[in-house]
């Protein structure tokens, strides 16, 4: 981009960021470049690591123009690209722990982030607990010890969509002289800004709507100051980094990241607004509607919803009715993931220790960016399968 206006929006931005067509030859996009081995014009630069670049696994301009580019999405100094959300995850929270250590979770945290959590923290002397997602500051206070060194949040919270009231955590925190990470995923750089709301550490699985075609595993880290400096080279010394290919993918993506997300949107407040309608749904869990009970703090921090909410079916309603419904389903595939250009399925696998859900069936849904009446007469017929199944 030349001449680029810092002031411009973030829609613009994603359009032109790390594009320099001069600098490629006129080329818009930039090139991959497929390396591990860099060579040096002589032994005394080799000695002496002079130049931009030493090794393919280190850095290359592909993967540096995917990594500013969300560092600059986020106004924050540095993104570190990671092999999938899961290791972005880990290197989040590993990159600035140490043993001895102790750290705060939600009890609604990502699956796999939490089962990373449980079996690999201990293994390296961090002590941890889960806390209510929607606990009070005093009672979340009381788990702070001398030895807590990182609050982690999930905004909303995974599958069940819990909202945070962030801005106090993060002054708690602080006042505690503890780090705030954040898994922002589900809102992006869009709908959330995390360096506003004093986040130290943003996690964001870019396999979902940054790259958006639901055909690469990316992840990020982004972090400023003395916190980046930690994190990137934690990631250097672990070896983690990024096929250009999916580096070069994610760019891509990112171009039309603010069309889509705006479809997405609109096409999941339509459908839930239709879900919460049905008389078989007995909760719906999508924070932008006013039915949510964390709409509120949403309202506050957030500038808009993805595509990515869950419904809870009676529980009287056997599966056999269930499976009739969502198996029929013509445009909602059932898989894992979202974020790209087709609506999902599933049912939501949960794992709690401390926070209870009311009985019934958890489906999660993800819109793309269909036709949004072509998704509800999809669902409507979906309804009635179930509804045929269980007389």
């Amino acid at each position: 981009m030349k001449n680029k206006d810092k002031n411009i929006s973030k829609s613009t931005y994603v359009v032109h960021a790390s594009t320099d067509p001069l600098s490629h030859h006129g080329i818009v996009n930039v090139p991959v470049y497929h390396t591990s081995t860099i060579l040096k014009p002589n032994l005394d630069d080799y000695r002496n690591s002079r130049g931009k670049y030493d090794y393919g696994r280190i850095g290359t301009p592909t993967s540096e123009a995917s990594e500013k580019a969300v560092a600059e999405l986020y106004q924050m100094d540095d993104a570190v690209a990671t092999p999938s959300g899961l290791s972005a995850i880990s290197l989040g929270i590993l990159g600035v722990l140490s043993s001895g250590n102790h750290a705060l979770f939600p009890d609604s945290m990502y699956g796999s982030g939490r089962r990373f959590v449980e079996h690999i923290l201990p293994r390296i002397g961090v002590s941890f607990d889960f806390y209510d997602p929607q606990t009070s500051v005093e009672d979340l206070s009381s788990m702070i010890s001398d030895q807590t060194a990182l609050i982690y949040l999930e905004s909303p919270g995974s599958q069940t969509f819990e909202m945070q009231d962030i801005p106090a955590i993060v002054r708690l925190a602080h006042d505690r002289n503890c780090l705030v990470a954040c898994d922002n995923t589900w809102a992006t750089a869009f709908y959330f800004n995390a360096n506003a709301h004093n986040i130290d550490v943003v996690i964001e699985a870019g396999t979902k709507y940054i790259s958006g075609h639901s055909d690469v595993s990316i992840g990020y880290v982004v972090s400023s100051g003395a916190t980046a400096k930690q994190i990137r080279q934690y990631a250097k010394l672990n070896g983690i980094c990024v096929a250009p290919d999916d580096h070069y993918l994610t760019l891509r993506g990112m171009r039309t990241m603010r069309v889509r997300l705006l479809a997405s949107q609109e096409n999941a407040l339509a459908v839930a607004s239709w879900l919460q309608d049905q008389p078989e749904v007995i909760a719906m869990r999508h924070p932008a509607l006013p039915s949510h009970p964390g709409h509120h703090h949403w309202k506050r921090d957030f500038t808009g919803s993805s595509g990515l909410f869950s419904f809870m079916l009676n529980p009287e309603i056997p599966f056999s009715a269930i499976d009739a419904m969502v198996d029929g389903l013509a445009l909602f595939g059932i898989g894992d993931s979202w974020g790209g250009h087709e609506s999902l399925i599933n049912q939501a696998k949960i794992k709690r220790s401390i926070t209870n859900l009311p009985a019934g069936t958890l489906l999660r849904i993800y819109t793309g960016i269909e036709d949004k009446d072509d998704l509800i007469n999809d669902l409507a017929a979906g309804m009635e399968r179930l509804r045929k199944a269980m007389t």
